[in-house]
């Protein structure tokens, strides 16, 4: 059995990690993904990113799973003739280069259209092809603050805070990447023509907020950081406990309400007509929150987590990866999976989130870099490039 993606080919002229990691992605659904970097630039990625294993980073072996690699210099002719070879038979391309530096290198979409006229041509960039930031610079931490994202994060009344997993909304635009593939590739089944889909990491982190942005048009007023607090739900966030740890506490729906109360013993909070509905809650969220505080500080964090589960109110620890990674419930569902790797051996990768019964989708190591150059020049009909020459 092969993944839903089997039989389609994908061009994959990207760097960093939003092209590569949506790229990696296609493979894993059974694509046949070519990664294409320039001899001259791949040693200098594969170390970009702290920390290694064996001297190259881990973002580029994490993004790169899944895919051949090949090396093409397209600033040569005879090497952008092979690149146009190699694009006839894809039906995928895929760049995340800064507006007009496809262009230069002669891949860019009316070139490409031309060339396969079916080719679904995915361009995503940091800041879009319109506006005064074209052209700009743009990382996934500059982004988050640029978008709007940044600025809930934090303690209330403290500094801003940039959010810590700083490939957030480069993997969340990854993921936009691949959605755009999967339904300019349905669209084609229907009409038969390729087309050319963009798409933005500014455009991303501002869908990713839809709520905060909800609130903001339904109020009238900018959503400001509550430390680890809901804005919408109350009591939902973290207390400190007995034992020093945390928990986090979510009542999501009224009917967790009462049984919270019942397992704090804090029945006169449940009667008082300030916390009586979570509208009431919200309203009040100053007054409430320190007597929950004080209740959740005598008790050690297990105790809270069993108790307040078994009332059936959301609770859980703060898990660190030391513990995740051996979890039940994560090793079952194959979350987390060991891959074996020729140059780097057995490494760790996300498990594909989605599980199909007929066509499961597969996970192999990433390549070194140029790895199948002359496995793929082979199914051209190529012999040589003008930066790999026949061994």
């Amino acid at each position: 059995m092969s993944g839903p993606l089997e039989g389609i080919r994908v061009f994959d002229l990207t760097l960093a990690m939003v092209g590569p990691f949506a790229t990696a992605q296609l493979g894993a659904l059974g694509a046949d993904v070519i990664h294409v970097e320039a001899p001259e630039e791949a040693g200098v990625r594969r170390t970009t990113v702290p920390p290694s294993i064996k001297g190259t980073s881990i973002g580029y072996i994490n993004w790169n799973m899944n895919k051949r690699g090949i090396l093409l210099d397209l600033k040569q002719e005879s090497d952008r003739d092979v690149a146009y070879r190699l694009l006839k038979t894809c039906d995928v391309f895929v760049e995340n280069m800064r507006p007009g530096v496809v262009e230069r290198l002669g891949m860019g979409y009316e070139k490409v259209s031309a060339i396969n006229p079916r080719v679904i041509y995915i361009s995503s960039s940091g800041w879009g092809d319109e506006g005064p930031m074209v052209g700009s610079p743009a990382a996934d931490g500059i982004v988050q603050v640029f978008g709007g994202w940044s600025s809930i994060n934090g303690p209330v009344g403290g500094p801003p805070e940039v959010y810590r997993h700083s490939t957030q909304n480069d993997s969340n635009t990854s993921n936009y990447i691949v959605q755009s593939v999967l339904l300019a590739l349905l669209a084609r089944d229907k009409n038969g023509r390729g087309q050319l889909v963009k798409t933005t990491m500014l455009g991303a982190i501002i869908a990713l907020q839809t709520s905060r942005i909800a609130e903001y048009f339904a109020t009238g007023k900018t959503p400001e950081p509550l430390g680890s607090a809901d804005s919408r739900t109350v009591p939902h966030q973290a207390f400190l406990c007995e034992d020093k740890t945390w928990v986090a506490v979510g009542v999501v729906k009224e009917e967790q309400w009462q049984p919270l109360c019942q397992v704090l013993q804090l029945q006169d909070l449940a009667d008082d007509a300030r916390f009586r509905t979570n509208r009431d809650r919200v309203a009040h969220r100053d007054e409430l929150v320190p007597l929950l505080e004080r209740t959740f500080a005598t008790k050690p964090r297990y105790h809270w987590v069993e108790e307040l589960n078994e009332a059936g109110v959301p609770a859980a620890k703060f898990m660190e990866w030391d513990e995740i990674r051996f979890h039940p419930q994560v090793t079952q569902n194959d979350h987390v999976i060991q891959v074996p790797t020729r140059a780097w051996g057995t490494v760790y990768w996300g498990g594909p989130p989605y599980h199909f019964s007929r066509t499961p989708a597969r996970v192999f190591s990433a390549p070194e870099p140029g790895e199948h150059t002359q496995e793929v020049l082979a199914e051209l009909g190529v012999a040589s490039t003008s930066g790999v020459q026949p061994e």
